[in-house]
């Protein structure tokens, strides 16, 4: 009577048979393995907000692997840049700088300072559009307490104004996001 073998016996036959997996072939999984980490560790980070998360996985790993998943984290803390939070940029500087510090820290400088102008940009339109507002009301005999401050957020005008601005700064942020990845 033949021998009864496990599934797990038999694929392993069938395996060996195959032959191992290729130099490249191994290299490739590993870069993809510390790829997903890296994501993985930059979205948590992004949920948390706590350095230690980064600092604390990055621990854990040589410095070939250290150095792949850092540049996993950084590609995907950059892509979650957005001129629409302003707010996290700063949160995502810190998650970066955890990483590398050295030579990012002049990114993380331009695309604040693009920021900035993109608030100044923002503030400039809403001051216009308040006034034109204003004057239309002013026009309309209706003043004082009856009008405290315009929503101008509410009209589809302030919307179509926004993307018209953000457009070249969301291709300058893009540019600099992709100069930062690498």
């Amino acid at each position: 009577m033949p021998d009864i073998r496990s599934a797990w016996e038999i694929a392993q036959e069938k395996a060996s048979k195959l032959g191992g997996l290729s130099i490249e072939e191994r290299e490739e999984q590993r870069r993809d393995k510390c790829r997903l980490l890296g994501e993985s560790v930059a979205d948590k980070y992004l949920n948390q907000h706590d350095v230690g998360i980064i600092e604390g996985e990055l621990a854990k790993y040589d410095v070939s692997d250290k150095e792949l998943i850092g540049r996993a984290i950084i590609r995907r803390l950059g892509q979650a840049i957005d001129l629409r939070y302003p707010g996290l940029l700063v949160e995502i500087s810190k998650g970066i700088l955890a990483v590398q510090n050295t030579t990012i820290t002049k990114k993380l400088e331009e695309i604040s300072e693009l920021f900035q102008e993109y608030k100044e940009a923002e503030d400039k339109e809403r001051e216009e559009i308040e006034k034109a507002g204003g004057e239309i009301l002013h026009q309309m005999r209706i003043s004082g307490s009856a009008v405290s401050r315009l929503n101008i957020r509410a009209k589809d005008d302030w919307g179509q104004k926004m993307d018209q601005i953000s457009g070249p700064f969301s291709d300058r942020l893009n540019l600099l996001k992709q100069e930062l990845a690498h």
